[in-house]
């Protein structure tokens, strides 16, 4: 993820451009149809945990639980935060990270106080440890798509700030999580923070910190569809993806999320490894912005694109009938084994 944010911040342009010098320009077509697509269910999802969090602060005042309405109200707030642009962003953004640290020294405090002497067999989840280790990577993996989005518009230091930062606040709360989970035998946050006695303070915070993350989802899918269809208004996509995210929340309650998460790390792994491959070994850091966007290259590298379908397919087959052995790793190594070779040999 700090390795693609770099070439964003490097190129000056949004990952799915990025994804045109391996794929070619309409081969980078397919990438960006995929993170629209999952763009649209972390919507859904994510409007789900913050109604869920508004849900709970009116019944904790005494008001009927109205979970719809309240994802309804969530869903709307994301697409209106999104359609102000990223540079009415900063200050939403630097409040809600405060804010969220805060929240977070406060829960490992009252977590690290209240799980002493607890039975850790009680977390256990069942899953082969580098199948876990799988569903951990797919988390930034499905930042990836998004990162140099964002990266592009950095005023330095790219790698370590996205590195760090990812790094840091990641690994915490799966720290954390796995505490709580084995103290409380819950996985859902609003439920573990109610748990917690935390009260309406920290909910509040978990929606803040919910819509500052969800508008970005709704943002960068429309800057994925973009590259499609470069004339495009972003407004338009903008209001789609919103709609589409919150009648999704409404009608599909997600609530399992492993089988989601092993697609996008099935798609977007073997991918991340073939920008990485092509951006700093292929072409040695000589990318074009104008080249890129300008339609002098290929429609489609059938180097980039098999090499991407064959590390899909490796990751997925793993997945079902070897999980133990994970699939990161070794599609990992299959994808850029086998693009560098490519292109290498035949481009």
């Amino acid at each position: 993820m700090g390795l693609v944010s770099m070439e964003g911040y490097d190129v000056g342009v949004p990952t799915m451009v990025l994804t045109r010098k391996a794929l070619g320009e309409k081969g980078s077509y397919l990438p960006s149809a995929l993170n629209y697509m999952q763009l649209i269910g972390w919507t859904a999802v994510m409007n789900i945990v913050g109604g869920k969090a508004l849900d709970t602060v009116f019944v904790s005042l005494g008001y009927a639980s109205n979970l719809k309405i309240w994802i309804a109200v969530m869903g709307m707030l994301n697409t209106l935060w999104a359609l102000a642009g990223p540079r009415k962003w900063k200050w939403l953004e630097r409040t809600s990270a405060i804010l969220l640290l805060i929240l977070v020294v406060w829960l490992t405090a009252v977590t690290l106080e209240s799980v002493k002497g607890i039975d850790w067999s009680r977390g256990s989840s069942g899953l082969p440890l580098l199948q876990a280790l799988d569903l951990v990577v797919a988390m930034p993996v499905s930042w990836l798509p998004l990162v140099a989005d964002y990266s592009r518009l950095s005023s330095g230091a790219p790698f370590l700030s996205t590195f760090l930062g990812y790094f840091a606040s990641s690994g915490l709360f799966y720290f954390v999580g796995g505490l709580t989970n084995s103290y409380l035998g819950m996985s859902d946050p609003i439920s573990i923070i109610a748990a917690y006695g935390l009260g309406i303070p920290a909910l509040l915070v978990i929606i803040l910190s919910t819509t500052t993350t969800t508008f970005m989802d709704i943002y960068s899918a429309a800057i994925s569809f973009k590259n499609i269809r470069p004339e495009e208004p972003i407004w338009r996509q903008i209001l789609l993806v919103g709609s589409a995210g919150l009648i999704i929340a409404l009608l599909f309650p997600m609530e399992e999320y492993q089988w989601f998460l092993l697609i996008i790390g099935g798609a977007f792994v073997p991918l991340a490894t073939i920008m990485i491959v092509d951006y700093y070994l292929v072409s040695k850091r000589r990318y074009d912005a104008e080249e890129l966007i300008g339609g002098k290259l290929p429609k489609a590298r059938k180097t980039g694109i098999s090499s991407w379908a064959i590390g899909f397919a490796v990751y997925m087959l793993i997945s079902i009938y070897a999980p133990q052995i994970g699939s990161t790793i070794p599609s990992m190594i299959a994808t850029g084994a086998l693009y560098y070779a490519m292109s290498t040999l035949f481009d």
